[in-house]
């Protein structure tokens, strides 16, 4: 048994697998400066608030006011609520402990986890933070309001998500390298 890795594969899906498992590998679990760490935490943040706060407050009101065949008591929907955001508690105790479980392993599950905390970020930086301003902007979608202001808002932050998203990008991007050459330089000085 080798603790090597197995080579990748060459196609350019493979290819483009195995770059996304990299970037979320360093982002997971790599080195950090204090920016990084702000893009990482602010997003995490959020989602768990919005996890715990904005999907049974939107359940509460479901249930109880807006799906017209439930209607249920504010009672009924009070332990509807807490149930999902118990449930959805549970569910972040448990992928938190598959991504500690996932660092340093290879093998499709293991990507697989990797690529899910990945995907979940970009939908946190374009979707969930230009929402939440959105909201906080005015707009809302029950019912629909869509005021300029609200948009333009929206709109510039997912801009500004998408160039820290590409920031990121580029700082994976130069610190891989700076480890690459200092591993083939202690590499060179070991062999020679």
């Amino acid at each position: 048994m080798t603790s090597y890795a197995l080579p990748r594969r060459r196609g350019l899906f493979a290819r483009l697998i195995g770059a996304a498992d990299d970037f979320s590998t360093w982002l997971i679990f790599g080195s950090e400066t204090w920016l990084i760490a702000t893009l990482k935490g602010v997003p995490l943040f959020l989602f768990l608030y919005w996890l715990f706060t904005y999907v049974p407050n939107s359940i509460y009101y479901g249930v109880t006011l807006f799906i017209p065949f439930l209607q249920f008591s504010p009672d009924v929907g009070f332990i509807v609520a807490n149930v999902v955001g118990w449930t959805n508690l549970v569910l972040v105790v448990i992928l938190g402990y598959l991504i500690q479980a996932s660092r340093g392993r290879h093998g499709p599950g293991w990507t697989l986890v990797r690529l899910f905390v990945l995907a979940n970020y970009v939908a946190v930086m374009l979707l969930l933070i230009p929402y939440f301003v959105f909201n906080v902007a005015g707009g809302h979608f029950i019912p629909p309001a869509f005021p300029l202001i609200a948009l333009a808002l929206g709109a510039m932050t997912a801009g500004l998500c998408a160039v820290a998203l590409a920031y990121l990008y580029y700082e994976f991007r130069r610190i891989t390298r700076r480890e690459a050459q200092a591993a083939a330089a202690a590499s060179a000085r070991a062999s020679s």
